[in-house]
């Protein structure tokens, strides 16, 4: 199973075979492709792709900053992902009916959250090293307690909730949402094509000068968010430990949600510097796809988001992960149905290999045809379900080719993982056969053709490209080195990667069946 993006990507490109052939690729063919796209760039660094296609008179507006979890410290964990519900809380013009009278108690209520945050870390503190809290202290935090829930209803009196979502409703929207990974932090819409500049002027307003009301309560839904998907799920909490062993000083060990021990000393002051360090212009991409008029479109861009202030030059993260020889291997208890992961570190895109783990993961995973999905589910009856993904949990850096296997109650786990290792060492001795790889790589064509998307799609991928490589045009280059992948490339994968020494392992079993 490739990424979410890299089939995205696939599929946007497909929509354009009739005018490429392999020999033409990188010739005229791009050249009328790149007729379709103009891409300009902001004297504050901000980059601009947009895109004419369809007939709709529609567009899909995706703005992309390079920020995600891997950008935050251990003690930032979750800090991105709540950034991000946040900026939907308003600035001094949305969100509230009138933010002058709104203001003092928005900045008594940051005053006392952080106060009663600190007591709580204080009690915290105290009853981890075994001491007792003193009465003063819970008396102290009760107080504050019952200050904030006042203050907070105080406000509540002149806070518009979801004006700019009742705002772009009346204005056609669909799709308005966001979402947060270890790379990136996106932004999405798509409305009539004669509404450009309602959102130019929302959007370059919220990057402007947000006003991070309702945090308190926001943070509490981010820390339910964790309990049910993470803490209350089988395979969040195998996912998080497996990554957390796998990755040994690099931070894409740390969950996008954060720590539940942290989530609720996430402190607004230092969320706000977080957004100001990295929400700048020189770290922002906007996708524009769609049927629009280009100039009038880069006028409204120019006039809403010139003004935005580039930040400071920031240095590559300068840790990276080195996979020691020895393999690691874990179970964790969960009350839910056994599960497992097994995955190798290899490079991230652009460098080739990535392309051939695509291909790899097709043949060994994707269908009923495919190799380990016929032994381990059809012939052997050991697993429910079995998948892989490349570039896990992101693709900025160093990722995981991961297996995602499901037994069936009862199942022998080793006999499982010795399965797998057949199968891989088959394709180490053997390579692959010209008729099955070709067989792989249309499957692989009908699947993207079967998924084709639309405006949002591609804004999306556009984006993602250009902000993560530099260059939207990367795709061709990822695209063709997938459908030139030989048996040979495949092959060198194994003894390269997928080794004994290098493998990570963990079985969630149920603590119910213990």
């Amino acid at each position: 199973m490739m990424s979410k993006l890299r089939i995205f990507f696939l599929c946007f490109l497909l929509q354009f075979l009739p005018l490429f052939s392999e020999d033409s690729f990188f010739g005229t063919s791009e050249s009328q492709f790149r007729e379709k796209i103009k891409t300009i760039q902001l004297e504050n660094g901000l980059t601009v792709v947009m895109m004419k296609r369809g007939t709709s008179p529609t567009v899909a507006l995706y703005i992309k900053f390079l920020v995600g979890a891997v950008d935050e410290t251990p003690e930032e964990a979750g800090t991105a992902h709540l950034l991000e519900h946040m900026l939907f809380k308003g600035t001094k013009y949305v969100g509230t009916s009138d933010y002058q009278k709104e203001e003092k108690y928005q900045k008594q209520i940051e005053v006392w959250g952080t106060e009663l945050d600190n007591l709580k870390l204080q009690r915290r503190d105290l009853l981890t090293r075994g001491e007792m809290v003193p009465a003063s202290l819970e008396s102290e935090i009760e107080t504050l307690n019952r200050r904030l829930k006042n203050l907070i209803q105080l406000q509540d009196e002149f806070i518009v909730k979801n004006e700019d979502s009742y705002i772009y409703e009346q204005n056609g929207e669909v799709g308005f949402n966001a979402y947060t990974s270890q790379d990136v932090t996106n932004y999405q819409i798509q409305l009539p094509n004669n509404r450009i500049e309602i959102w130019a002027k929302i959007e370059s307003d919220r990057l402007k000068d947000p006003i991070l009301r309702e945090y308190y309560t926001e943070r509490d839904v981010v820390i339910e968010e964790r309990r049910m998907r993470t803490d209350d799920s089988g395979a969040g909490v195998l996912r998080e430990k497996f990554f957390s062993l796998a990755f040994e000083s690099h931070p894409y060990r740390k969950p996008v949600i954060g720590y539940s021990t942290g989530l609720p000393f996430l402190k607004i002051d230092e969320t706000k510097e977080f957004f100001k360090k990295h929400y700048t212009p020189d770290r922002m991409v906007i996708s524009i796809v769609g049927q629009f008029d280009m100039e009038e479109t880069e006028s409204i861009i120019r006039k809403y988001f010139s003004d935005l202030k580039p930040g400071k030059p920031r240095p590559n993260y300068k840790v990276e992960e080195k996979s020691f020889p020895g393999e690691k291997r874990f179970k964790v208890y969960h009350p839910s149905g056994s599960q497992m992961m097994m995955g190798w570190l290899k490079p991230p895109y652009p460098h080739k290999d990535n392309s051939s783990f695509d291909v790899l993961s097709t043949i060994l995973t994707s269908g009923t045809g495919s190799r380990l999905y016929k032994r381990l589910v059809l012939e052997e009856k050991l697993v429910l379900s079995i998948g892989a993904a490349n570039g896990y949990p992101g693709e900025r850096y160093q990722n995981y080719f991961v297996f995602f296997i499901k037994p069936n109650e009862g199942a022998n786990i080793e006999k499982i993982e010795s399965i797998i290792w057949e199968e891989v060492n088959r394709i180490k001795e053997n390579g692959i056969p010209k008729e099955e790889l070709d067989k792989v790589k249309n499957q692989m064509v009908s699947d993207f053709i079967k998924t084709l998307d639309e405006n949002g799609t591609i804004a999306d991928l556009l984006s993602y490209y250009q902000l993560l490589y530099g260059d939207w045009s990367g795709l061709f280059k990822q695209y063709q080195t997938i459908m030139n992948a030989s048996s040979s490339e495949i092959q060198s994968l194994i003894p390269k990667y997928l080794t004994k020494e290098n493998v990570v392992i963990g079985v969630l079993e149920d603590v119910r069946k213990k």
